[in-house]
C-alpha cells in the first residue's frame, strides 16, 4: 500500500508509518547533512543552540535527544557540559553521527518506547523530529516518565508561518526548492517530497501545547522563530 506522505495522528497502529519513515532516513542518511546546511541557510544550528539553551545550566546532567538523526543538537548539548544520550531508531543516521563525533552515547530505539527507567534524565529534547512520530501522545507520556521531576522538555520543530506574505514565500521553498534540490542532491524524491509534506500537515503549535499540557507538563511556553517557520516549546515536569 502506498504510504501518504501528509502528517496524521495515529496512536494505535503506528508500525507500518514508522516502517516507512525508517526506511526513509535511511536511505537518505548519507547526504543528510549536507542537505540541512543548503536548505536551512545554516540557520538550523542557531535555532538548536536556542532551544538547547532554555533548561538553563547543564553541565553534567544528563538530557535526553530523542529523535537525535545524526547528533547536531546532541553535539550542541555535550558542548554545554551535558551528558548527552543519542536515540533514534534509524541505525544508519546513528553511525553517521558516532562517525563524525557528534553522537557519544548512541542508543537506537523507537521514542515512544523509552527504554529507560522513570526520572532518568533532566532534561529531554527533540528537534526537527516530533513531527515524524505518529503516536505523538505516546511518546509525549513517555518523555514525561523519564523526566525527573522538575524535568525539562523541549521542542524544536518547523512549523508554518502565519504572514501571508511570508507564507507565500515559504510555500514556494516548501513545496518547489527542498523537493527539487533534495531529490537531485539525495536521488531520492520521495523523501524530500515527505518532508515537507510533514512541515505543512504536522498539529498546529497550540495544539502541541494542550497535548502537552494534557500529559502533566506545566508552564508550557511557546517561542516563535523566522516568523513562525520555527517553533519551539518548552514544558516542565512538576518538581
Amino acid at each position: 500500500m502506498k504510504q501518504k506522505l501528509a502528517y496524521s495522528v495515529d496512536n494505535d497502529n503506528p508500525a507500518e508509518r514508522k516502517r516507512f519513515i525508517r526506511g526513509t532516513f535511511d536511505a537518505i542518511s548519507p547526504t543528510y547533512d549536507l542537505l540541512n546546511r543548503i536548505l536551512s541557510f545554516g540557520i538550523d544550528m542557531r535555532w538548536r543552540r536556542f532551544s538547547v539553551n532554555i533548561p538553563g545550566d547543564l553541565r553534567g546532567k544528563r538530557v535526553l535527544d530523542t529523535c537525535a538523526g545524526t547528533g547536531d543538537s546532541s553535539a550542541v548539548l555535550t558542548k554545554k557540559g551535558a551528558h548527552a544520550v543519542s536515540l533514534d531508531f534509524s541505525l544508519a543516521m546513528l553511525r553517521r553521527g558516532v562517525s563524525t563525533g557528534r553522537v557519544r552515547y548512541p542508543v537506537a530505539a523507537d521514542a515512544s518506547c523509552l527504554p529507560f527507567r522513570e526520572g532518568s534524565f533532566s532534561a529531554v529534547t527533540v528537534s526537527f523530529g516530533i513531527r515524524n512520530i505518529p503516536d505523538i501522545n505516546v511518546y509525549i507520556g513517555e518523555v514525561f516518565r523519564v523526566l525527573t521531576a522538575g524535568g525539562d522538555f523541549v521542542i524544536l520543530e518547523l512549523t508554518r508561518p502565519e504572514n501571508p506574505v511570508v507564507k507565500f514565500f515559504y510555500r514556494i521553498y516548501l513545496f518547489g526548492l527542498i523537493p527539487l534540490i533534495g531529490g537531485i542532491i539525495s536521488g531520492k524524491f520521495t523523501a524530500y517530497r515527505y518532508l515537507p509534506e510533514t512541515i505543512a500537515s504536522f498539529v498546529d503549535p497550540e495544539e502541541l501545547r494542550g497535548m502537552l499540557e494534557a500529559q502533566g507538563f506545566e508552564q508550557v511556553r511557546v517561542y516563535r522563530k523566522m516568523f513562525g517557520v520555527a517553533t519551539v516549546l518548552h514544558g516542565r515536569k512538576a518538581g
